[in-house]
């Protein structure tokens, strides 16, 4: 007989590696039951699980941020409900992984729609949110307050008050710690023009830029660079000036208020609910722009992905492989592999015509490529997160579709879904046993690790404060390794803009790409 025809070839290939997933099968506990699966397979596409909730625990997931002790905290306030909203019922949750507990946490106003980005000293500042709700699908009208949620304490503290309402801005920290607010839509609902604020974490106050006047949509996504100035990468959550304005991709320096616009951005015009990730390293200063769709509720979206170094003396977007659909409110978090995990979104706008995609996969910045992976069970669209846990895995929350008759809000999705990517099921992981807390910038430090020479990266991975797709803050920096006897020493980079102040995780992976448990420290 002659040799088999390419379809007989690949079914005979298929059904051969079909054997192999089904040779070895086993159950996985670890603070959460996970269903019998090929063990195989795990290895090769990671597992999605839904967590097992308390009803009190079930809470319209609007923000999400990794805190310095581990757990995440879950802003709803009103939750996008009027209801909610004239009841004065307004409300945030702790999750801590570890444990699998949840916690309900007072609070004092409504937060929804607000912005937030992680302090110095680990507390997150949360400024504004919804002062009152938009009628007949105009935006909301913002609040001015604004608090800091102290993760030891576990409660928000009040500070000053803004100078401008703010729904849907955007809170970027800057190379001294302090936090810069961009952006939203103020007391009546109308977008601010340009009017940003700085808050300064020495006084707890803020203060009014009018040097610094320039105008974003809301929720831009704005990237801290290495050398102080910040990257619009075109990304936003929509709700804008009619004309146009601020669409355009650029740089902006702060010193002067420049604004040096980059080109190349494949459909430049479907940039709204689209994501961008800072790739890792950070040192690498290249952003990645995926997916997002036409303004407002328009049917159009794209599965492009584009990418810009912005060390380039002239920086210029090129093309990026390809999404598997065209997607919408897409997450994208960068794993301690140095990969790029993307999930969620949907085709049309909020999930409308039970558009989701039930999609993840994972991107390779070395090799432009992207992988499929497991399918997560849950889809997500419009109010949705997800952001990279301590130990390696990734939790998705929130989503908000559109109803059967594409008009109206359909049941929020209180689902938490987690993700164990494949080097979770790689073997043993490395360990970092003993080290300090605090590092310096420019200096190195010291921890103890029992296979040194077993090490293959370290870096710094910041946590995240996600929200309408919008997480600034997250980055993996690159740590250069000195390998001795029963340690290893890291040298932390110098600048500022690379490795701002603050709290962040530290992972060491082996040469499998399987990462550590990380360890918490503080750059100063």
């Amino acid at each position: 007989m002659g040799s088999p025809s390419g379809s007989r070839r690949n079914l005979m290939m298929v059904a051969a590696c079909l054997m192999i997933f089904n040779a070895v099968s086993c159950s996985l506990s670890s603070g959460t039951q996970f269903a019998s699966i090929h063990v195989d397979e795990r290895t090769i596409l990671g597992h999605w699980n839904i967590l097992d909730m308390p009803a009190q625990a079930r809470v319209n997931a609007i923000h999400a941020a990794l805190l310095p002790t581990g757990k995440v905290l879950v802003i709803a306030g009103s939750g996008n409900s009027p209801r909610n909203f004239a009841a004065g019922s307004f409300t945030s949750l702790l999750w801590d992984p570890q444990t699998g507990s949840f916690t309900l946490v007072p609070t004092p106003d409504d937060l929804f729609c607000g912005g937030h980005t992680l302090m110095p000293d680990g507390k997150l500042l949360v400024a504004g949110g919804t002062q009152s709700y938009g009628v007949n699908g105009q935006p909301g009208h913002g609040a001015s307050y604004s608090y800091q949620f102290d993760p030891q304490a576990q409660r928000y503290e009040r500070v000053a008050d803004m100078h401008h309402g703010r729904w849907y801005p955007t809170l970027v920290g800057l190379v001294d710690g302090d936090a810069l607010a961009v952006s939203g839509t103020d007391e009546q609902g109308r977008p601010l023009d340009g009017h940003n604020e700085l808050y300064r974490r020495d006084t707890e106050r803020w203060i009014e830029l009018p040097e610094l006047n320039r105008y974003f949509p809301t929720y831009p996504a704005l990237f801290l660079l290495a050398d102080g100035r910040l990257f619009y990468s075109g990304s936003n959550a929509g709700y804008g000036r009619n004309d146009g304005a601020g669409q355009v991709p650029g740089i902006w320096n702060l010193t002067d208020n420049s604004f040096a616009s980059v080109d190349g951005l494949r459909e430049a015009q479907l940039t709204e609910t689209s994501a961008s990730v800072l790739l890792p390293p950070a040192q690498d200063q290249r952003v990645m722009v995926l997916g997002g769709g036409g303004i407002d509720d328009s049917a159009e979206s794209t599965a492009r992905t584009d990418i810009v170094d912005l060390r380039s003396p002239q920086p210029h977007f090129m093309p990026g492989a390809d999404l598997a659909e065209p997607t919408r409110y897409l997450s994208a978090v960068i794993l301690p592999d140095d990969t790029v995990l993307t999930t969620g979104g949907s085709r049309d706008y909020r999930g409308r015509n039970d558009s989701n995609n039930h999609i993840a996969r994972i991107y390779d910045p070395t090799a432009n490529t992207f992988r499929t992976v497991a399918p997560p069970q849950v889809g997500r669209n419009y109010h949705s997160e997800a952001l990279l846990l301590p130990d390696g895995r990734v939790v998705t929350l929130g989503s908000e579709r559109l109803g059967g008759d594409d008009s109206v809000p359909g049941a929020f999705e209180q689902r938490i879904e987690v993700y164990s990517p494949p080097y979770l099921y790689h073997g043993s992981r490395p360990v970092l046993t003993d080290g300090p807390t605090v590092l310096q910038r420019g200096g190195t430090a010291e921890f103890r690790t029992p296979d040194p020479d077993a090490l293959a990266t370290a870096k710094l991975m910041r946590p995240s404060a996600v929200t309408h797709t919008t997480d600034v803050q997250q980055r993996s920096v690159a740590l250069p390794i000195t390998r001795k006897a029963g340690a290893i020493s890291v040298s932390v980079p110098t600048e500022a803009g690379l490795v701002p102040p603050g709290w962040y995780m530290l992972f060491v992976t082996d040469r499998a790409g399987t990462p550590s448990v990380a360890r918490w420290v503080q750059v100063q």
